[in-house]
């Protein structure tokens, strides 16, 4: 008799535990999602750090998009360097993650495209995560993520050091609304006083 009522009491103890455990699971699964959000996020702005006191050091002038990473390395503490530059859902993976925005440089002139007095600084991207997995990836915005890689949200980098989290989708209508800028606008015509 006592041997079964030991049963049916670990019976009942594991059937607790696996109901728990299935009640659980999604809310520890949500938490490590926010987590590496943030955490991605707080790499994206690392560069953003990082970036800044490149263009301190060189007048302004972006890094040459093919060597963003490399340019940019010299700036990341040594005991960061290792992990940075990597979307932190892509480790053990291999792979990077980010790009940097083609559109920011003109490689003919040498020279950045966005000037600060044509184009608002919170709208413009310069980093973003893309499918690309190498380092010192550079893309037209034209290569990230279909389905998002953190709950369906892609992260941004903008010109002025700030990040969002959107889905493609977000992106995609932020984009036709003019709030998000990949590709430089024309410049405007110079306007003549009326005679």
């Amino acid at each position: 008799m006592r041997g079964v009522a030991t049963a049916i009491l670990i019976f009942i103890v594991i059937v607790g535990m696996s109901v728990t455990l299935v009640v659980l699971r999604p809310r520890l699964q949500r938490r490590q999602e926010e987590q590496l959000e943030r955490l991605c996020a707080s790499r994206l702005g690392r560069l953003a750090a990082a970036l800044q006191l490149y263009l301190e050091r060189t007048d302004n002038l972006l890094p040459p998009p093919d060597h963003w990473c490399d340019a940019l390395e010299e700036f990341i503490p040594p005991s960061q360097r290792r992990f940075v530059f990597h979307c932190p859902k892509l480790e053990g993976r291999g792979g990077y993650g980010y790009a940097m925005n083609a559109y920011a440089w003109d490689e003919e002139h040498q020279t950045p495209r966005w000037h600060p007095e044509m184009y608002p600084q919170s709208k413009v991207v310069l980093i973003y995560e893309t499918r690309q997995s190498r380092r010192n990836a550079v893309g037209k915005g034209d290569d990230i993520p279909v389905t998002g890689r953190h709950d369906g949200k892609i992260l941004l980098l903008f010109a002025d050091g700030s990040t969002m989290a959107v889905t493609p989708d977000e992106l995609r209508a932020m984009q036709e609304q003019g709030e998000v800028l990949f590709k430089p606008l024309p410049p405007p015509l110079p306007s003549f006083p009326s005679r």
